[in-house]
């Protein structure tokens, strides 16, 4: 019987050569495959060839036509400027392909402006053709006296008016009318001049922001949540109230005379007052006269009681007539006194638009306590 010992072993006649781990070659790693530097050039060729310049490159420019008015899906000339500007910044779309989508974008007479020009013109010369007959011929410091002469229209929100007081002043620093860094100071100081929502301004303080003026979109954002405060506000009280007496309120409230609402039930007392005066004045000329007719009839019997009460009467009518007189012959003794103070701080010798001091809300509601009870 053979033992394990007498069998052969197959490999013992085979050399292996099993490296050592000294003479064993290391493993690869992820750096050495595929290095740093290599990895950030795969990286930006992936980002320039990424997707989004040959998409917008494959979008439609809308049309344009130069016909006014413009039909339905075409814009203005502006905005088609607008997207031909991103297109000639494309650097992934050649010029032959951007005078395509420029031509394909014309329709007549646009299209008739430029065709002399032919297709081997650059884009920029198309642009140039177009300009010189739809673009913004009117001379800067006209747009910009057109900005300055624009006020809020009857029903306007502010955030509408500020968005076309900014469409005014854009076309006026395109123009060289005015320099593109002192637009957002320009743009509060005519939102202030033009918008009639005096209330609005006092309480967004935009008068005392005049020194260093939000940005556009800052003030455009500002004037939409303080205008969807207002509504629902508004959308509130109409639930409490009702229409009438909330729309009533509000114009009371945000008229911009301060005062104003205050004047009406002074004239409603001046009229009831002298109304009053009329009517005991009437009385007491008919007891007069028919005082008058008594004495006539018994001078002897009734004469000596009707002089005394016919003379009290005199006096009291000739009291009344004199107080009515007075008031018909100096109007302004009824007319409220004006405010002497300022509404922002409640200091005297100042208005509120020229006032430089902090707020004071406590003082003003004292003098207006003390206006009042003039």
């Amino acid at each position: 019987m053979q033992t394990n010992k007498d069998i052969a072993n197959p490999f013992d006649s085979v050399t292996c050569s099993i490296p050592t781990t000294a003479t064993r070659s290391p493993f690869l790693d992820e750096g050495t495959v595929n290095p740093p530097h290599v990895q950030k050039v795969i990286v930006e060729r992936l980002i320039r060839s990424d997707s989004t310049p040959s998409s917008y490159s494959q979008s439609r420019i809308r049309t344009y036509s130069g016909r006014l008015p413009k039909s339905n899906g075409e814009v203005d000339y502006d905005s088609w400027h607008t997207q031909v500007d991103l297109l000639l910044k494309d650097v992934s779309v050649s010029d032959s392909q951007k005078v395509r989508r420029i031509l394909e974008s014309l329709l007549s007479p646009a299209a008739d402006i430029v065709k002399p020009l032919g297709t081997g013109a650059t884009p920029q010369a198309y642009l140039t053709q177009l300009d010189s007959a739809f673009g913004v011929v009117e001379d800067g410091e006209e747009l910009f006296a057109t900005f300055l002469g624009s006020n809020q229209n009857s029903g306007e929100k502010p955030s509408v008016y500020l968005g076309r007081l900014q469409t005014l002043l854009t076309k006026a620093v395109t123009r060289g009318g005015v320099s593109a860094a002192e637009s957002d100071k320009y743009l509060l100081r005519q939102f202030c001049r033009g918008c009639w929502d005096q209330s609005l301004i006092i309480g967004l303080q935009l008068e005392h922001r005049k020194p260093n003026p939000p940005s556009f979109p800052e003030l455009l954002l500002l004037l939409r949540t303080e205008e969807d405060r207002r509504a629902a506000k508004m959308d509130r009280m109409r639930k409490h109230l009702g229409s009438t007496k909330a729309a009533v309120h509000v114009h009371s409230v945000m008229s911009m005379p301060v005062f104003e609402p205050e004047a009406a039930p002074t004239t409603t007392k001046k009229h009831e007052t002298d109304y009053k005066l009329e009517k005991e004045v009437a009385e007491l000329r008919i007891q007069v006269a028919k005082l008058i007719q008594q004495g006539k009839k018994g001078e002897r019997h009734e004469g000596v009681q009707s002089r005394p009460a016919q003379s009290e009467l005199h006096a009291k009518t000739e009291s009344l007539l004199a107080q009515v007189s007075n008031r018909d012959s100096n109007p302004l003794s009824m007319t409220p006194p004006k405010p002497w103070f300022c509404f922002k701080c409640g200091g005297d010798g100042h208005i509120a638009a020229k006032c430089t001091f902090e707020p004071n809300l406590g003082l003003v509601r004292k003098k207006n306590a003390e206006l009042k009870e003039k």
